[in-house]
C-alpha cells in the first residue's frame, strides 16, 4: 500500500509541476484584473509584439526613421497604450453583455466583421503589418473594434457621449496591474 501512495503522489506531483511550467513558461499568468476578469501575459505580449511589428513597417513604409521605436520611452508609451486597449476591451465587452444577450452580441458581432470581407484585407497585409493570421487578427483586433462601434453606436442613439461613459465604466472597475513599470491611478494605466 505504501508503493502505491508513493507512485500516486509522484504522478500527482508530476502533474502539478508540468500544470505549472505550461502556466509559467507558457505566459498564461495574469498580469492584469480587471474586477475578475484577467489579462495574461502571452496575450499582452502577443498583441505588444504585433503593435511594435505595425508601427515599424509604418514607419518604414513613411520613410520614418524606425529607430523611434528603440528608445526606451517609445517602447514603454506603446505598452502602456496596449494594455489600456486591453483593459477597454475587457470593460467593453462586460458593458455589452449587461444590455445584450451573447447570441445576439455575437451575432452583431459577425455582421460588423462581414461587412469588411476577407479580400478587402488581404492576408499577407495582415500577417506583414501585424504578424497574425487572419483568424488572429480577427479575433484579436477586429470583434474588439466591432464590440466598440457597437457600444459606441448603442450609446450615441442613447445620447451618450462614449468617452464619458468609459472614463465612468473605468473609474468604477477594479484594475490591478501586476506588470512592472505600470499602474493604475483609477482612470488609467501609467508608467510608474
Amino acid at each position: 500500500m505504501n508503493n502505491i501512495k508513493k507512485y500516486l503522489l509522484i504522478g500527482l506531483g508530476a502533474v502539478v509541476l508540468i500544470g505549472l511550467s505550461w502556466f509559467i513558461f507558457g505566459g498564461n499568468y495574469p498580469i492584469v484584473f480587471v474586477d475578475f476578469s484577467a489579462i495574461s501575459a502571452k496575450d499582452y505580449n502577443k498583441n505588444y509584439l504585433s503593435s511594435l511589428n505595425y508601427y515599424e513597417k509604418a514607419l518604414k513604409t513613411y520613410a520614418q526613421d524606425s529607430q523611434v521605436l528603440e528608445a526606451d520611452e517609445a517602447k514603454q508609451e506603446i505598452k502602456r497604450a496596449v494594455l489600456d486597449n486591453l483593459i477597454e476591451d475587457i470593460l467593453i465587452d462586460r458593458e455589452l453583455k449587461k444590455e445584450i444577450k451573447q447570441d445576439d452580441l455575437n451575432v452583431l458581432v459577425e455582421k460588423k466583421i462581414n461587412e469588411i470581407s476577407e479580400s478587402q484585407i488581404a492576408d499577407k497585409a495582415i500577417e506583414t503589418l501585424y504578424g497574425f493570421s487572419f483568424n488572429e487578427f480577427r479575433q484579436r483586433v477586429l470583434k474588439p473594434q466591432a464590440k466598440k462601434e457597437i457600444l459606441e453606436n448603442r450609446l450615441f442613439l442613447a445620447g451618450i457621449d462614449f468617452d464619458e461613459k468609459m472614463k465612468d465604466i473605468k473609474a468604477q472597475s477594479r484594475v490591478k496591474i501586476f506588470l512592472s513599470g505600470f499602474g493604475w491611478n483609477g482612470k488609467e494605466d501609467v508608467i510608474k
